[in-house]
């Protein structure tokens, strides 16, 4: 049975360019080597484990599993859906050769594979449901349901409609982490819309519409991503103070055990009208107007739920080592992009976007740019909640 696959692009900006014009797909942990005599799970493993010592025994697992399933699993004639970088539009293709370790591919992506593709212009939404299956920091993800496929296979003809596609269950497990929770899966859904707008505005373009700036359809999107990441902050901390709250012998952080709530729903705790949850839990709702959007403030917001000493540098170093690709950051990286991000929506919300150097002008801003920032959004919440849920260091 024909198998279905998600690629994810790599980090670089000029990885799409380099699968759709080398007509091939690419992934990283390149360290591991040359793994065209190693088919073997076990070998392969072994390869990826020896090649990352010094990363955290869960993620180099993780590593091996997707680069099994990249190198033994995959095989030609499957089906590639590619998460394009630099487009909110996605591509897809089949898998037309064995797999390769290309050194002529940048360092970090050497692991390789031909693929003939056959369209590239395919809007998120008309695959929303596999996409969604997808986890955040997962490069490479098997579907393998044959409703799935068939849903897939009708892309592939150049004759069929982008259009959305009847709403079938995807079950695949996944490759990666786990990220299902209630929060977190609203906020998929929330960047998914984002990049609806995206791809919306990328389309008008294309049909050079006239009747208003069409450049506000991809400033509508950055915003919602910027609205979205806030909503998944406040609705996580939430979460995670209730089960915290309900767990009276339950280690706490500092900021929580000082976390204070009124008199008067003090007061309905001790006269049994309330729970302390339900209590926590209208104050948390009364507290609705707090904003976290700019690094500092979420990092605030997730003391009252967890350690978070070197808080954003443990946020890179995921982002880091999940990805594989070769691209490197910092604590200090993530948290002046999120900033840029942020005072970039502040601008299009308050001051019309306005181009420094050109007055009465707008800032350009095209679906490039605005699907990578909502996948950066993404990711970076991926990574938090992995940091998130890491067990604490023992006490002493």
């Amino acid at each position: 049975m024909t198998t279905a696959w998600i690629v994810r692009a790599g980090r670089d900006d000029s990885y799409d360019e380099l699968a759709l014009d080398k007509s091939l797909i690419a992934v990283g942990w390149s360290a591991a080597g040359d793994l065209t005599e190693t088919a073997s799970a076990t070998e392969i493993r072994e390869r990826v484990r020896a090649a990352y010592p010094d990363v955290e025994r869960r993620t180099v697992e993780n590593y091996a599993i997707q680069l099994v399933a990249f190198r033994t699993k995959m095989s030609e004639g499957d089906i590639v859906l590619f998460l394009r970088r630099a487009s909110p539009d996605v591509a897809v293709g089949r898998v037309t050769g064995p797999y390769e370790y290309r050194t002529d591919l940048p360092s970090g992506i050497r692991h390789a594979r031909a693929v003939r593709w056959s369209r590239t212009d395919i809007p998120r939404a008309s695959v929303e449901r596999e996409v969604l299956a997808l986890p955040s920091l997962t490069t490479v993800y098997r579907i393998n349901q044959a409703d799935s496929v068939a849903r897939l296979d009708r892309l592939l003809g150049f004759d069929a409609p982008a259009t959305v596609l009847a709403d079938e269950p995807v079950t695949a497990a996944p490759l990666g982490h786990d990220d299902d929770s209630a929060p977190f899966k609203n906020l998929r859904r929330n960047l998914d819309y984002a990049r609806s707008l995206a791809t919306a505005g990328q389309h008008l373009d294309q049909l050079k519409v006239g009747a208003f700036e069409v450049s506000d359809v991809f400033r509508a999107a950055w915003v919602q991503s910027v609205a979205a990441l806030d909503h998944w902050v406040r609705q996580e901390i939430r979460a995670r103070m209730l089960e915290l709250v309900a767990q009276p012998t339950a280690q706490k952080p500092r900021a929580f055990l000082a976390f204070q709530i009124s008199l008067g729903l003090v007061e309905q705790v001790q006269l049994g009208t309330k729970t302390l949850v339900e209590a926590l839990d209208q104050q948390l709702r009364d507290q609705g107007h707090l904003v976290y959007q700019n690094p500092d403030k979420i990092r605030e917001g997730f003391g009252l739920v967890h350690d978070v000493k070197g808080f954003w540098d443990r946020v890179a170093r995921v982002l880091t080592e999940q990805s594989g690709d070769g691209v490197t950051c910092t604590g200090k990286d993530v948290q002046e992009q999120l900033r840029q991000i942020v005072q970039r929506r502040h601008k299009i919300a308050h001051e019309y976007d306005e181009d420094p150097e050109g007055p009465n002008q707008k800032r350009p801003i095209d679906g490039a740019g605005a699907t990578q920032t909502i996948d950066y959004i993404e990711q970076v919440a991926a990574a938090i909640l992995e940091v998130l849920n890491t067990p604490e260091p023992a006490a002493g």
